[in-house]
């Protein structure tokens, strides 16, 4: 080897050295892993966290379970709205320039709305919201899976906001059904759902109130919850956390139009006698008990002896209605149905409104401060409620004068202010002076059959009960008025 090649092949070992070295040091430099903590020590250690695992766990079963049988419904439908011009295009002012084509009085608008809804059957019976459907053209139902049918309307209630549709499919994934009287404040619940048509939204919360009134007709009663609900998800389920349907999302409490921490759910026990009226008779018929009812005030449930939210007064009784032939009479105080306590007239239609005709219930009865109880076969509901029946008369005793009581002045009524009240008896007030525990709490011409527990028929039997009674600090003063009859309770 010439010295020529000798320095070049000795150059190029060194080169080659170089770049081996160079390579390998670049190589432990860059391929170095980065370290990720994967646990957190703390948390793994904790004794409890077993228990919330399984928690969780189970609102993953929820979810994989209800989902399938949860739909997205959208609805197609027309709106009548008034042309807002037609007053003036009406004119004869303007027509008499511009004739009588100004267009329609009226016109319709296309309408499209999203809710939700969930099946009940798997041949494709399911659950929404009567307002989610409402006046609805063409109904559409969107399945998880993709598949898509138009459903019919089967029935509604406006009165509870439920409404039973179907579409039709075989071996349909289903939701099961709880029970809602079950429920409790402090129960975990799951809402699903299609808010702002985001599909098959899950949210999570408690049972904030149960029992919640005052926002609809008197036949219905609303789960409170804390759980998301926005629009959209009205129509879909409220489940409880053994998977159950317990609710119909239906309504939230908002100043913004969307979620503000409260929703509210249709108990499912009101939407499966629903459905169960719906398919047999095909429309919904309430249980009618036949009497008019007025509240209780608080002065006249302490005398009573009747908690703060308890009972409500028998105003009238039908002739030979279901209460009238249960010995229901006029004055009655009901505190309770099948066990259950009512404490405002809503209580009561909610109690027997929900019930069919042909049912029996159980009313717990107070009279002359003593309890009792009465089985009522209720009938049917009708369109118009006429239960004004005038019973057997037996004529008043009556005697001539005036008589002076609490400050008031008290006469006989006369025949044609009884027929008007629809009583037999009681006396007129005549006057009330300002200094009188009765001014300001009942006026002049109220007719008084009784007074703590005692009929009034005539002046005579209110002189003797003033006689009897002069020390006494509370009354309670039984009054009709238009055919009605209510309690009002006056402490000296």
């Amino acid at each position: 080897m010439n010295r020529k090649n000798f320095k070049f092949f000795v150059i190029s070992v060194v080169a080659f050295l170089i770049v081996g070295t160079f390579l390998t040091c670049k190589g432990k430099i860059f391929s170095k892993n980065l370290e990720f903590e994967t646990k957190n020590k703390i948390v793994e250690a904790t004794p409890e966290l077993d228990v919330a695992l399984k928690l969780q766990n189970v609102y993953r079963n929820i979810a994989k379970s209800i989902m399938p049988a949860v739909v997205n419904i959208q609805v197609e439908g027309e709106q009548v709205v008034k042309n807002p011009y037609w007053e003036f295009f009406n004119d004869p002012f303007f027509r008499r320039f511009f004739g009588d084509e100004f267009g329609p009085k009226e016109f319709k608008r296309k309408l499209q709305a999203t809710g939700s809804g969930f099946i009940i059957t798997k041949d494709g019976y399911l659950f929404s919201n009567y307002h989610v459907v409402k006046d609805a053209k063409k109904i559409m139902v969107f399945l998880s899976d993709g598949r898509k049918f138009e459903a019919k309307v089967v029935g509604v209630d406006p009165e509870t906001d439920v409404a039973l549709l179907k579409i039709d499919g075989k071996d349909l994934p289903v939701a099961p059904l709880g029970n809602s009287d079950e429920l409790e404040v402090g129960d975990f619940v799951v809402a699903i759902g299609n808010p702002f048509n985001l599909s098959w939204t899950y949210t999570t919360g408690i049972v904030s109130a149960i029992g919640r009134k005052g926002m609809v007709s008197g036949y219905q009663r609303f789960i409170q919850t804390d759980a998301a609900v926005n629009p959209g998800n009205s129509g879909g389920p409220l489940l409880n956390i053994r998977g159950q349907v317990v609710g119909i999302n239906a309504a939230i409490q908002s100043q913004t139009g969307g979620y503000q921490g409260i929703s509210f759910a249709i108990p499912i026990n009101i939407a499966k006698q629903v459905a169960t009226q719906l398919i047999s008779h095909g429309s919904i018929v309430r249980g009618f008990i036949g009497i008019n009812i007025m509240p209780v005030d608080d002065v006249t449930r302490k005398a009573l002896g009747l908690s703060s939210d308890e009972g409500v007064m028998v105003a009238g009784v039908e002739s030979k209605g279901p209460a009238d032939k249960a010995g229901i009479k006029k004055g009655d105080i009901i505190t309770k149905v099948d066990g259950k306590r009512v404490g405002t007239p809503e209580d009561l239609m909610y109690e027997i409104g929900n019930k069919s005709p042909g049912s029996i219930v159980s009313l717990e009865i107070l009279r002359s401060k003593k309890r009792i109880e009465l089985d009522v076969k209720l009938k049917k509901r009708p369109s118009e409620l006429t239960a004004k029946g005038k019973e057997g008369k037996e004529e008043p005793e009556e005697k001539a004068g005036v008589v002076e009581f609490l400050g008031a002045k008290f006469s006989n009524a006369t025949k044609e202010m009884l027929e008007k009240n629809s009583v037999e008896y009681g006396v007129v007030i005549e006057s009330i002076s300002e200094n009188s525990p009765l001014y300001g709490e009942l006026d002049v011409g109220l007719i008084i059959v009784g007074i703590n527990d005692t009929e009034i028929k005539n002046i005579g039997d209110l002189k003797k009960f003033a006689e009897k009674n002069k020390n006494e600090k509370r009354f309670i003063f039984l009054i009709a008025r238009d055919g009605m009859l209510f309690y009002k309770g006056i402490e000296k």
